[in-house]
């Protein structure tokens, strides 16, 4: 599969987790020339470029206005034809969605969208600097449900600091109440420079420690899954046949285009980043430069070793036969001592023709990674 990656910078505000490349509105007077310039950058990409999925992220896509939403949908569509595309996701935060602008998104060829409640218990909310409180994410999750919705995800975030396991486990029981058709749960990453790190750094927040961490994610797996989700990879869980396609393409090393400000883009061994600044971005592209930088050309070797470590993030892991004829290189050639010696630690599992994290190396999944590449 290929897909395409639209980043909109814009959120309500910042939170203090997070580190994505955005502004808020008191920052940017209008979101009138980003348009402009993603259609020119929609319009620069190859000929032959046919998206199979379509992600809009950010930032936050919905702090858009309905009119802006629009017009973004519609450059969107003068360039991929959306008869051919098979998951069109657009991201939402409470608090941003209404109606009209909900209508809009449904007009323009959106079938699904990822929600991002984080958690339901006030007190986290408060810490990671959410927009929102626990009534307006159930209601927003509502809204898009009356809307026509039928394909909705959930974004929630474990391991917050001074959220004790039942209440860990308390936000896995509200999500699969309300049960939309995915769940993500990513562990809480302390990124440089964000407030909430700094906080951590002059011990005003603490952490759970490491085996807490890992109590709260086989928890939360072993909840979900008993409630009717699939465990499709490390943070991520599906109702069947809802598995989110644009990121099952990144783990299984397909090909993409990322545009607007910070997106990135892997195609026919190139690798890229746009600049992540507004200004510099929409300047170079009214006059007819690249947005991005440097260019990494990855060798096929380094390529397929890449994509044996993403494809190891599928809970199912790969068929070793797919794997060599997606890639050209056998995953015994690529890392066979490794894959050897973390077979014996039971850190992989192998049955069969087939290769995948052993269960209790998901948590500590990174640490595997790194061995194999």
């Amino acid at each position: 599969m290929t897909g395409l990656y639209i980043h909109v910078p814009l959120c309500e505000k910042r939170c203090r987790y997070c580190d994505f490349y955005k502004l808020t509105p008191n920052e940017v007077d209008s979101m009138e020339l980003f348009l402009q310039c993603l259609e020119i950058e929609l319009r620069r990409l190859p000929r032959d470029f046919a998206p199979d999925t379509v992600f809009i992220g950010g930032g936050t896509p919905t702090a858009l206005n309905p009119a802006e939403y629009a017009k973004m949908l519609e450059a969107i569509d003068r360039r991929i034809n959306l008869s051919q595309v098979v998951e069109f996701t657009s991201e939402a935060n409470p608090g941003t969605l209404t109606p009209e602008k909900l209508q809009v998104m449904r007009d323009g060829g959106i079938n699904r969208v990822s929600i991002g409640v984080q958690s339901f218990n006030e007190r986290a909310l408060q810490l990671l600097g959410r927009i929102h409180d626990a009534k307006a994410a159930v209601e927003g999750y509502h809204l898009l449900r009356s809307a026509g919705f039928d394909n909705v995800n959930i974004d929630l975030i474990q391991s917050i600091p001074g959220m004790k396991p039942d209440e860990v486990l308390e936000d896995a029981r509200k999500v699969a109440r309300l049960e939309p058709d995915h769940i993500s749960f990513y562990n809480l990453i302390y990124e440089p420079g964000t407030p909430l790190t700094k906080a951590r750094d002059e011990g005003r927040v603490v952490p759970p420690v490491d085996d807490e961490e890992a109590d709260n994610y086989f928890m939360v797996k072993e909840y979900l899954e008993c409630a009717g989700y699939g465990h499709y990879e490390i943070s991520n869980f599906s109702r069947r046949g809802r598995e989110c396609l644009h990121n099952v393409l990144y783990w299984q090393g397909g090909e993409y285009f990322g545009c607007g400000p910070s997106g990135h883009s892997h195609w026919h061994g190139r690798r890229f980043g746009n600049i992540p600044d507004l200004n510099v971005y929409t300047e170079r592209l009214l006059k007819e430069q690249n947005p991005f930088d440097e260019v990494e050309h990855l060798t096929k070797e380094d390529k397929a070793r890449e994509t044996l470590v993403m494809w190891l993030r599928m809970t199912d892991g790969f068929d070793l036969n797919e794997f060599e004829k997606v890639t050209g290189f056998s995953a015994d050639a690529l890392c066979g001592e490794g894959i050897e010696s973390m077979l014996e630690e039971n850190l992989l599992q192998r049955t069969g023709n087939r290769l995948r994290l052993a269960p209790d190396a998901l948590f500590i999944s990174n640490a595997v990674f790194s061995q194999l590449l």
